[in-house]
């Protein structure tokens, strides 16, 4: 898995994974995720969806997250529309973080939603 982007920008930051024997785009959001930081993991997304050539995991690790944007779901209901997208995981620890994404369940519902470190990393390993 190689790191291609660190985006910082108002209070947040943004680390993009992509792993093409894997099939797995891995997004890690630090601190506060704004518009701009979603516009660019958006972009990466649209990207490897591109490239890869077989249906591919798009995952989020929000472990870091300290304060999220509402206007998030209308990111994640773009990410559902990408090509050749077999599943959204959300590694959500915190459960601040899980109690939001329940509250938009009505409007977007990942695939996945893990809370345990240990399951976190199981998942990295066996993904494919």
């Amino acid at each position: 898995m190689s790191k291609v982007t660190i985006k910082d920008n108002l209070g947040g930051k943004l680390e993009i994974f992509k792993d093409y024997d894997k099939h797995l785009f891995l997004a890690r959001p630090h601190g506060f995720i704004n518009p701009d930081l979603l516009e660019e993991d958006l972009k990466n997304a649209k990207e490897f969806s591109e490239e890869c050539p077989h249906h591919w995991t798009y995952c989020t690790n929000t472990e870091d997250v300290r304060l999220i944007n509402p206007f998030n779901i209308l990111f994640l209901k773009e990410v559902k529309k990408l090509q050749k997208l077999k599943e959204i995981v959300v590694y959500a620890p915190g459960s601040i973080n899980r109690f939001m994404i329940r509250l938009i369940r009505p409007i977007f519902q990942p695939d996945r939603i893990i809370k345990n470190k240990n399951d976190y990393q199981l998942f990295l390993k066996e993904v494919y």
